[in-house]
């Protein structure tokens, strides 16, 4: 698997404390991965990171990434707008290129078990990672959040697949696998009302089984109060079925029926060229386009 590339997007549950972000960037940039975004938000109280490699330099960098969030971040004093229930709340693979999907799975349950082991942190497995007959999306994974599980033993559908059986007392639990490309969009309304997002959200959900734009899609109203703003929190977890450009556009659809209007948009973490020619596709009507036309 030397030739073999890895994408990592981790999400961690600290958007205030900059220092302790700079040390977790430090941790995973001395593992030689290419970092390719990181962001945060004192709202959400989260950072994403994103960053690729080979499997030995991509499994470096998050156990040392691990390592140091697992001493720095503190759930018990943590509150933010976003679900959470781990200090490294999910740590997403997506192979690039040079190995198979079953390949890569059986490497995110090497790294997942050393990572329980060493930190002393139960594991969750998501997704394609997921063994058969566990719970493998992450929003029934995270149920409950950190509070809700802190100081509980951990049994049944609960039990974790690797690592303690009870929650970390400061950090939680960390759900870990391979999952198929992923976008997260945010859209910003107004006016700026957390009723009005999440009701956005709530008829969004509603339509995925019955609009095709929106298949795999999930959406949640947050209020980000530093902000005195609200936005449509969006994962686009079947990029082959849909794209950026339509949901937006329902997302769009369904706020101009409640006479709210999209004032902006975000994409939190990174984009798979791919997908990005797709939504530009869509929203040019471009016939015979495709990603090799994106000079990079």
């Amino acid at each position: 698997m030397q030739r073999a590339r890895i994408l990592c997007i981790p999400n961690l549950s600290e958007g205030r404390d900059t220092a302790t972000i700079r040390a977790i960037v430090d941790a995973v940039a001395s593992a030689k991965v290419q970092i390719h975004h990181l962001s945060w938000d004192e709202d959400h109280h989260r950072a994403v990171l994103a960053f690729s490699g080979t499997p030995a330099q991509v499994r470096r960098a998050v156990l040392q990434m691990g390592a140091v969030a697992v001493e720095r971040i503190d759930l018990t004093r943590h509150r933010g707008a976003h679900p959470r229930i781990g200090a490294v709340d999910v740590v997403p693979f997506v192979p690039l290129e040079g190995l198979t999907r079953e390949q890569a799975v059986a490497w995110s349950l090497r790294v997942a078990r050393s990572f329980a082991r060493r930190l002393r942190v139960p594991v969750y497995l998501y997704e394609h990672s997921a063994r058969e007959g566990r719970i493998r999306d992450l929003p029934t994974l995270r149920k409950g959040e950190f509070e809700g599980w802190v100081g509980k033993r951990l049994t049944g559908e609960r039990a974790p697949d690797f690592g303690p059986k009870r929650l970390h007392p400061t950090a939680g639990a960390t759900v870990m696998g391979v999952r198929d490309p992923l976008i997260a969009l945010n859209c910003y309304i107004h006016p700026p009302d957390y009723d009005l997002a999440r009701e956005i959200a709530r008829r969004i959900r509603a339509e995925r089984e019955t609009n095709p734009a929106l298949r795999g899609v999930r959406a949640l109203g947050l209020w980000l109060p530093s902000r005195r703003t609200a936005q449509v929190s969006l994962n686009i977890t079947q990029t082959y079925q849909t794209d950026m450009f339509r949901v937006v556009d329902a997302v769009r659809r369904v706020a101009d029926a409640m006479r709210v209007e999209v004032v902006a948009t975000e994409l939190v973490g990174v984009v798979l060229a791919q997908d990005a020619a797709r939504a530009l596709q869509s929203a040019l009507e471009m016939l015979g386009f495709d990603s090799q036309q994106i000079v990079r």
